[in-house]
Formats: structure tokens, C-alpha cells, sequence
């Protein structure tokens, strides 16, 4: 993966970076890299050393996660303590924050002040699917890593080869690559009923404002928890996404196939630059509900803000 060698090339020639932002929609690949590198980093080929480090029981490395739909503040406070300390076994100390962009505002305005004064040999990889929502001054502290997109349709077919049907296995595509966080979501809830649902709030978006402006309380009835309404705001995005790529005649993208024809008539009702303004009113969406905005406000504000 030439992502890795290019990291490996900095590390054997002694170039590091104390902050690394991974950039792609393929969270599995920037994941696998990340660990490989940390690996370099702490082990340089010690097979013991890197034993530890993928069982997370290394004492220089830290990984943070969360299966919920933000990394709260004590998360970055307690990583700050640990990586204030001196090296236990070797020069470095890596941290990795897997889905930055699910850090709260207080957690982002913590990690800005570790990374404007990072203690020495303290190296950073912080991973995102949707680094729109970083803060533009954690961008400017990091050098970036950008991945190539995945394969969307290899991931949709696998979806559909273990029993999904298609059309929910291709709006899954707008919120995961990973194939498990999707089983495990249309397992758990109605994704057919959901899909409805927002393919309706999307169209009276584009036709009647005052009934969107109502739907929102159907929206938010299927969508009845975080994970759903961040699946839902990544699912209204691809809509507007296909209107996009419907307008400038590039078709083979699409998420909502089956509704081809359909997006391709509203497409005559908004100029690109509405379609922009839309997309980037849902980008705005996303970072309120992730603050913890009342999610009945962040939808309404889509509809009030966004186009006729």
C-alpha cells in the first residue's frame, strides 16, 4: 500500500511528522495503516513489541475509539495525561483517534492545545471519513494523508452476496465501509422503512418546504437515536450527491440506483450551486448533532436554511 511506504520512507529517514491526519472514506484501509505505522514507530520490527501493540497493551501507544457517536472530552483528557509522560520502553509515544470528527467541541479545542505544543517524540494519527467537520486549525497542525476512495460497489455487492437487500446495502455505502457496522445496523433497525422515510423528507425538500418543515417529526420517529440520525444526514447527503452527479452527467456513482429517474427530474429545479448550498447545509448538520444540538433543531435548520 503505497500509503504505508511513504510513512515507512519518512520514518527510515528520520522525517517524522509529531501529527498525522489519515483522509479517506475507506476507515478499514487508513485503520490497518495507521496500526502498521504505529508498529514501525514503537517496534521497528521487535515481534514481541509488536504483539503487545495489537493486543493495545503497549505502554507507549493509546487508541481511541468509540462505538458511540461522540468521543467525549474525559476520553482526549485522559490521552493527554498519558502521552505527558516520558517513554516507557522506548523513544516515541504514538496515539491514534480513530473517527476525529466524533470528538465534542471541547475534546477538538483539548487536542488543538496538545498539538500546538505536543511533548518531544510524541507522534499523533488521527483518522477521518469526513474531515470537512475538523476544526480548520487542527488541519493546519497535521500533515495530511490522503487514501484513495474504496471501491463502493466491491462493498455493496459483499453486502448483497451475505443476504442485504441492494437498495439498503447501497445507502449503507453513504455512512460505513465497514462491513460489520453495516450488518450490524440493518440487523438492529428498519432500514426499508427509514430509506422510505428520508427519500420522501428529501422530495419535500425540493417541493414543499412547510410539509418538510413537518416531516420532521416523521424523520425523527424512524430515525430515534444518534447512530440513526447521523445514518440518516450521510443518506439525505448522497441524495443530494446523486443530484449533483445527475447534473453533470456523471451516473456511475449513484447511491439511490433505483431512483435514477426520479433524481434526474429534480435536478431541473435546482441550479449546482443550490445543490452545493444543500450539501453544504447537511455537512453543517452534522457537526450540531454531534455537539449535542437538539436534533429536531438541526433538522428543522436544514429545511430553513436550505434551498426552495
Amino acid at each position: 500500500m503505497e500509503e504505508l511506504q511513504k510513512l515507512a520512507n519518512a520514518f527510515h529517514s528520520n522525517k517524522l511528522s509529531h501529527a498525522y491526519l489519515f483522509e479517506g472514506d475507506d476507515a478499514q484501509s487508513m485503520k490497518h495503516v495507521a496500526m502498521e505505522f504505529a508498529q514501525l514507530i514503537l517496534c521497528n520490527g521487535n515481534e514481541q513489541c509488536e504483539l503487545k501493540l495489537r493486543n493495545f497493551n503497549h505502554p507507549d501507544f493509546t487508541y481511541i475509539s468509540s462505538e458511540e457517536s461522540t468521543i467525549k472530552k474525559e476520553q482526549i483528557e485522559q490521552l493527554v495525561r498519558q502521552m505527558n509522560q516520558l517513554p516507557i520502553e522506548g523513544t516515541y509515544k504514538v496515539y491514534i483517534i480513530e473517527d476525529f470528527e466524533k470528538l465534542t467541541v471541547q475534546g477538538k479545542n483539548s487536542i488543538l492545545k496538545f498539538l500546538e505544543e505536543p511533548p518531544e517524540n510524541t507522534i499523533a494519527i488521527l483518522i477521518s471519513t469526513k474531515p470537512e467537520q475538523i476544526l480548520n486549525t487542527i488541519h493546519s497542525r497535521c500533515q495530511h494523508m490522503y487514501f484513495k476512495p474504496s471501491d463502493k460497489s466491491h462493498f455493496i455487492d459483499k453486502l448483497v452476496d451475505n443476504g442485504m437487500n441492494r437498495a439498503i446495502a447501497e445507502m449503507l455505502s453513504s455512512y460505513t465501509t465497514q462491513i460489520e457496522v453495516a450488518k450490524d445496523l440493518n440487523e438492529e433497525y428498519d432500514l426499508i422503512e427509514l430509506r422510505k422515510v428520508i427519500v420522501h423528507w428529501c422530495e419535500l425538500l425540493l417541493t414543499n418546504k412547510p410539509m418538510a418543515l413537518i416531516g420532521v417529526i416523521d424523520v425523527l420517529k424512524n430515525a430515534k437515536n444518534r447512530k440513526l440520525q447521523l445514518l440518516t444526514l450521510s443518506v439525505i447527503n448522497a441524495f443530494f450527491e446523486d443530484m449533483m452527479h445527475a447534473k453533470v452527467g456523471i451516473e456511475n456513482n449513484f447511491i439511490f440506483t433505483d431512483l435514477k429517474p426520479l433524481i434526474k427530474e429534480y435536478t431541473t429545479r435546482l441550479t449546482l450551486n443550490q445543490m452545493i448550498l444543500m450539501y453544504d447545509q447537511i455537512t453543517e448538520a452534522h457537526k450540531k448533532l454531534i455537539q449535542n444540538v437538539n436534533p429536531m433543531l438541526v433538522f428543522e435548520q436544514i429545511v430553513i436554511k436550505g434551498v426552495s
